[in-house]
């Protein structure tokens, strides 16, 4: 049994990181979240393991020194979240576009409203480190050219029935792009990462949001 400890927690020394995103991958107790400057933060200390270096062993830059650490305490190179999580993360989930303007398609004065849920829902997936590689035919041509799957079905299908959703190499959805909920049972996620509402710091009387963000 691993012991959550308010006297054990990483420290990230900013001289040093890169913003590759490894401890936040590495870490699954959500410890850590991505800033705005794309630099992990760590905004959930208590959730870490007392002993775990587990993030800190993934920093390529050693960026990573913890509070409360000393010879005398006992340290574990992984704790159990770190390592079931690093088999979620074998779980590689692809999605291959059809022709856009831009890499998200959200350019223009109509804005398709899919487009932005998936755009949204992968962004907050990358700031849980979460990342789905997504291909879209304008910008990345030579992806679906040397992706014998893709190839395949394009040549089988034709353009028109993009996108295609792989997952660890495999098509597992085409012709649409996946609800959240196929996302989170696909990535065998936590069911509230995608869908949590932000609380509302709104004081206008005028306010329409009913609870939500403006």
């Amino acid at each position: 049994m691993f012991k959550m400890s308010k006297n054990w927690y990483p420290v990230v020394n900013y001289d040093k990181c890169i913003g590759c995103m490894a401890c936040i991958k590495k870490c699954k107790r959500r410890v850590y979240q991505l800033g705005l400057d794309n630099k992990p933060k760590v905004v959930n200390p208590d959730n870490c393991v007392e002993g775990c270096h587990g993030c800190g062993n993934s920093c390529p830059t050693n960026a990573i020194t913890y509070f409360g650490d000393n010879s005398d305490k006992k340290t574990i190179n992984s704790c159990g979240g770190c390592s079931s999580m690093d088999n979620k993360n074998n779980l590689n989930m692809e999605i291959f576009e059809p022709a856009m303007c831009c890499d998200t398609g959200l350019c223009g004065v109509s804005i398709n409203p899919e487009l932005l849920r998936i755009s949204t829902v992968l962004n907050t997936l990358k700031k849980n480190g979460v990342v789905v590689k997504r291909f879209n035919l304008s910008s990345a041509p030579m992806k679906f050219v040397n992706n014998k799957v893709v190839n395949d079905f394009i040549n089988n299908n034709g353009v028109e029935k993009l996108p295609v959703i792989l997952l660890n190499g495999k098509i597992v959805i085409s012709g649409r792009y996946p609800t959240n909920e196929e996302i989170i049972k696909l990535l065998n996620l936590p069911k509230n990462l995608i869908d949590k509402k932000p609380s509302c710091n709104c004081k206008s009387d005028s306010c329409d949001c009913n609870g939500g963000c403006c």
